[in-house]
């Protein structure tokens, strides 16, 4: 066997890389540079395919995801193809509100509004307009562990808190 020559991860790539199915791809690419800034790193589509986009590689910060469009023969369907999402990004950002604001006028609908949250964090969820879930937050305070769990046994017993 020969010794690997390459890191497993090279710069910007991660151990771990989320590639999002959509309907749509073409639209999710230019919905997430509106609403998070994110930048195209590549663009890879198959004219066998009608030009369908089978990765996009976008970087937001210092994290790489990947876009590509469904392909039923290779069993991957978006999120309104299968009716919900099983999973949420989490997205750090400075300013989660103006980044919720932002992502509403691209055409996201909110989940759950941004607010200060008990695990110390300022956050909230949205919808992009092709079913991904993202929980946009940002740090307000350090929480540790055992002050979490009190604070979320109480916010069980508040007003509403059972419908978030």
């Amino acid at each position: 066997m020969t010794k690997r020559q390459h890191p497993i991860a090279p710069p910007p790539y991660h151990t771990v890389v989320a590639h999002l199915v959509v309907a749509g791809a073409s639209e999710a690419i230019a919905f997430y540079k509106k609403a998070f800034g994110a930048t195209e790193k590549m663009r890879l589509a198959d004219p066998k395919l009608g030009g369908a986009i089978v990765c996009a590689e976008l970087v937001i910060g210092d994290s790489l995801f990947a876009v590509a469009d469904e392909a039923p023969r290779w069993n991957t369907r978006g999120p309104k193809a299968l009716g919900g999402t099983p999973i949420a990004l989490s997205l750090n950002v400075e300013d989660p509100d103006a980044v919720a604001a932002r992502a509403v006028e691209a055409g996201a609908r909110i989940i759950y509004p941004i607010a200060d949250q008990f695990y110390g964090r300022r956050a909230g969820r949205i919808e992009d307009p092709f079913g991904h879930h993202w929980i946009l937050s940002a740090v307000i305070e350090d929480v540790p562990v055992e002050e979490m769990q009190v604070r979320m046994a109480r916010w069980w017993e508040e007003p509403g808190s059972s419908e978030t």
